[in-house]
């Protein structure tokens, strides 16, 4: 990601913005599953370290932006 292209709340446009991976662990043996969603994915957990707004990755402020470069890389 360059520099110019930074993700901000859509609430307070705060760049202060902090993404959510999420892993699964097998309960009786503690073996890990999987990665169910990683800080990539359009649908990762978003928040406002700001503002405390939720949502997910792909509301926030430059998403589409970032995505397009990701798909051109």
């Amino acid at each position: 990601m360059s520099q110019e292209q930074k993700l901000r709340c859509p609430e307070c446009h705060s760049e202060e913005v902090a993404l959510t991976a999420e892993q699964m662990f097998m309960a009786n043996t503690g073996e890990h599953c999987c990665h169910s969603v990683k800080t990539q994915d359009s649908d990762a957990k978003a928040t406002c370290l700001a503002c405390r707004w939720e949502g997910r990755h792909d509301q926030l402020e430059g998403y589409a932006a970032i995505a397009a470069s990701w798909r051109q890389e």
